[in-house]
């Protein structure tokens, strides 16, 4: 009898391979996913490519790409090794509990808002806010109040919210049923959050923090928003931490309805959330809870060394505790003010001379990320760049203080605004019509006008002097 040769089976990766990723073993998604990747199984379930690596780009991560399976545990329903993975996640931030994302920041915020205020209702909100909040209310019907910050100068960024200004909001719109605010900002700035949740808790309101930029605070000995009496914060896991894009998180305090918040997850979110996404939140917590944290608390100092190098050594201006005393440790915000650059300017001298990429950049700032993931030779690349480039600036007069963008008068709901028949015309043609898309630079992705806000000659002016080359169309309401 001849024996049929069995067709071989799909290499398997080694532990070596597996364990290059990550050496320690207190992460269980992503275990839970190791174990499935490495056992003997024929999957005939999605993805397509069935783990195999047909790609070699791809061979390690499609290997752990599941869908919901055996032991693979499913997000929507809190169970499995995504349970938890969750279940640490909340402890190490602080909070009661904590509910994974893979559609970003973005899906927390709808889901917190969707959660606490509902369809139909009102929410006072930091008028910095990202414009995913502005697509919240224009789905959810929701009714937008604003409290604007003070401008920190000469960085003409936000700094803090005022208190009294946000008492008043809340006795003079007892419908408001939350506030929300950024912190850390863009910039690195950071809120009152304590205050800020005792003033809430004497209106009975809740209080929301958009917290994407602040995922990594905990790992530089900082409390995440609901530790510090939030009630419910996002954190963007891939914009400071080593996630894959998309991935997030949503932490919830003691009194949230937390079956609601996963159903409103649920609602904005893929019913096929990625597993890759998914796992990459649980190492990234694991590894900021284990052997990152000295790495991030380098990633601080080596901030702080950089703020005090360019104020001694440069001509430009870092955002240090000079100027405002919370700041985020690893965010470096480089001020031009006194120089004959833009932020835009020295972002693109940067890149293209230094081969040094930027977060971002405005008129007057470029601002840099720094995580335990940057080098000696990437932050020596900065520095260097900074100092040579500063050498050729000139020296300018120092801006005026920059106005506060005017407030807009609301003429129609944002939800109908947004759903209106729209058109679209240049900013000078844009007088005393309605806005109907959010008016955002980007990044970082602030809106200048809201949907349903009427468009003045002052915000046509301060487009034209500080946005003009990013806002070339404003969309406005067709009455």
């Amino acid at each position: 009898m001849v024996r049929r040769k069995l067709p071989p089976q799909r290499t398997q990766l080694t532990h070596r391979q597996i364990n290059r990723l990550l050496p320690f073993t207190n992460a269980p998604l992503f275990h839970a996913l190791q174990l499935l990747a490495t056992g003997d199984s024929a999957r005939f379930h999605m993805p397509g490519h069935k783990g195999e690596p047909l790609f070699n780009t791809y061979a390690e991560i499609f290997a752990i790409d599941f869908t919901e399976t055996y032991g693979t545990g499913n997000l929507y329903t809190g169970e499995g090794p995504i349970r938890d993975a969750e279940v640490a996640a909340a402890l190490y931030f602080g909070a009661s509990d904590c509910f994974f994302l893979t559609g970003g920041s973005t899906q927390g915020i709808m889901a917190m808002l969707a959660t606490v205020v509902g369809r139909g209702g009102s929410v006072l909100l930091d008028r910095e806010c990202h414009k995913s909040v502005c697509h919240a209310c224009a789905l959810l019907d929701i009714t937008p109040y604003f409290v604007s910050a003070t401008l920190i100068e000469p960085f003409a960024v936000s700094g803090e919210l005022p208190k009294d200004e946000i008492e008043r909001q809340l006795i003079d719109h007892p419908d408001i049923r939350a506030v929300l605010i950024t912190s850390p900002t863009y910039y690195g700035v950071q809120r009152d959050i304590p205050a800020l949740a005792d003033l809430c808790r004497a209106f009975d309101k809740r209080l929301l923090v958009d917290a994407a930029h602040g995922a990594h605070f905990p790992a530089v000995g900082l409390p995440a928003p609901v530790a510090q009496g939030a009630d419910l914060a996002v954190l963007s896991m891939h914009k400071t931490l080593p996630c894959l894009g998309q991935g997030a998180v949503v932490l919830c305090g003691a009194g949230v309805d937390k079956r609601a918040l996963r159903e409103n997850t649920a609602l904005f979110g893929t019913s096929s959330p990625s597993y890759p996404i998914m796992a990459s939140i649980d190492l990234a917590r694991a590894y900021t809870e284990g052997p990152g944290r000295a790495a991030y608390r380098r990633a601080a100092e080596t901030c702080g060394e950089l703020r005090e190098y360019i104020a001694r050594r440069t001509g430009f201006i870092p955002l240090t505790h000079e100027y405002f005393p919370a700041l985020d440790p690893c965010r470096l915000t480089v001020c031009t003010a006194g120089t004959d650059a833009t932020g835009h300017q020295l972002a693109d001298m940067l890149w293209s001379e230094a081969g040094v990429a930027c977060e971002m950049a405005d008129d007057r700032n470029a601002v840099f990320i720094l995580t335990g993931a940057d080098t000696a030779g990437a932050v020596h690349r900065l520095r260097r760049g900074l100092r040579h480039i500063s050498r050729r600036r000139r020296e300018a007069l120092m801006p005026a203080p920059a106005a506060p963008f005017p407030a807009a008068e609301r003429v129609m709901r944002v939800r109908d605004a947004w759903f209106s028949q729209t058109g679209r015309v240049e900013p000078a043609a844009a007088e005393n019509l309605v806005c109907a898309r959010p008016v955002t630079p980007y990044p970082p992705g602030v809106p200048l006008l809201w949907p349903g806000e009427k468009i003045t000659r002052a915000h046509i002016e301060l487009i034209r002097e500080r946005w003009y080359n990013d806002i070339s169309e404003i969309t406005v309401v067709i009455s």
